[in-house]
């Protein structure tokens, strides 16, 4: 193993470590941003660490310094063999990261009510910071403060930090819990994150940090080795919002947010709270917040993806994480400021490297993503430049 290449351990259903995967002949490890990552393992069916790989265990890949990258259940462990091979096989092992415990639940329009005594048609978060709401709905729905039949023994919760701005919020009857989370944080500017803490898996809420001053890569730099941007295109710019209609008399309510690369686009989505009654007095914060969530997931995109070389000056891990900001300079010598959306760490047994993903995902921190302005804004300036060349 090289002496860079990641670290893997294997852990048994408990979360204790039963031994060291150290033979392994390929590695992939994506953390995401708010979301869930994943990890592929090859190894020889052969190895000694091979009855460690089963299905109901899990991996923790650390660095060679200590830190973990990620850690979570394994899902699948295929194996497959071809004429070429002298021994029993390979095997291919597939986990994935530990935020996917919060995919696994929905909200309960009354948590703490039996699924027969179900009656309200939503839970409602009213004038509480983001993150305290965040850790209500998974305390309520998956954490200690679940019913007995639902609580998860493993996960527990890190201390209330009151993040994020002051949100008014009806959760529809059983959204799933994750997507739940990845539409407040994306509205509040906050992470995320399941991770193992001793045998516990721990729900954490953090605000990104901002690294763009120190963490910069550029071809120039001798620390980028390739660059590519895509875009895709906006799925709604004018969310309507409908609440009450049913036990109270109808509001309608419109919210835009032009496209900066089709700015006479409008692309109409219709965003129900039909279930919220329209004599609340904060009838209008929960309006807002629900058309903020809409333009925010159904806002054009922009993707860039780099890959960093690792110096000593700048590393991952060390120096910018997944959700950190990071500036790159791009086409044209300009420099892009974004959000690390996921990063690809492949691990070999002589090499090790990083590709990272900077910007895009519905899940932003912006309405619309800075990336997708930056390139709507290049795409223009060329435009102009033709226009020229052609009089």
């Amino acid at each position: 193993m090289a002496s860079n290449a990641l670290r893997v351990y294997a852990r048994n259903a408990s979360l204790q470590r039963i031994g060291q995967v150290s033979d392994y002949t390929s590695l992939t490890v994506i953390p995401r941003y708010n979301a869930i990552g994943a990890i592929s393992l090859d190894i020889s069916a052969d190895s000694d660490s091979a009855p460690l790989l089963a299905e109901g265990n899990g991996l923790i890949v650390q660095t060679a310094a200590g830190q973990t990258v990620m850690s979570g259940p394994i899902r699948t462990v295929d194996w497959s063999r071809t004429a070429s091979d002298a021994g029993a096989g390979q095997l291919k092992v597939g986990a994935v990261s530990d935020d996917e415990i919060l995919a696994r639940y929905t909200c309960w329009p009354s948590p703490t009510t039996a699924i027969g005594s179900q009656t309200a048609s939503a839970y409602k978060l009213a004038s509480v910071a983001a993150e305290t709401g965040m850790r209500t709905l998974v305390n309520i729905n998956a954490g200690p403060g679940a019913l007995a039949s639902r609580k998860n023994p493993l996960l527990t919760l890190a201390a209330d930090g009151a993040r994020g701005g002051t949100i008014t919020r009806q959760v529809n009857q059983f959204d799933n819990l994750l997507v739940v989370l990845q539409d407040i944080a994306g509205a509040a500017r906050l992470g995320f994150r399941v991770i193992q803490i001793g045998s516990a898996l721990q729900f954490q809420v953090y605000t990104p940090t901002d690294r763009s001053s120190t963490a910069r890569f550029s071809f120039g730099f001798g620390n980028l080795t390739d660059a590519s941007y895509t875009t895709t295109p906006p799925t709604c710019t004018r969310a309507i919002v409908v609440a009450g209609g049913s036990s109270s008399p109808r509001v309608c309510k419109t919210y835009d947010k032009a496209d900066p690369l089709f700015p006479g686009l409008v692309l109409e989505q219709f965003v129900d709270q039909t279930s919220v009654d329209t004599a609340s007095v904060d009838l209008a914060a929960q309006m807002d917040q629900a058309g903020a969530e809409a333009l925010t997931n159904g806002a054009g995109q922009g993707s860039l993806a780099i890959t960093p070389i690792d110096i000593p000056n700048l590393r991952y891990g060390r120096d910018y994480n997944v959700g950190d900001t990071v500036s790159a300079q791009l086409r044209g010598g300009d420099w892009y400021t974004d959000i690390v959306r996921e990063v690809t760490l492949t691990s070999t047994t002589t090499d090790s490297t990083v590709k990272a993903t900077v910007g895009g995902d519905a899940g932003g921190t912006s309405t619309v993503a800075r990336i997708y302005q930056y390139i709507a804004q290049v795409k223009r300036d060329v435009g102009r430049l033709k226009t020229r060349k052609a009089a």
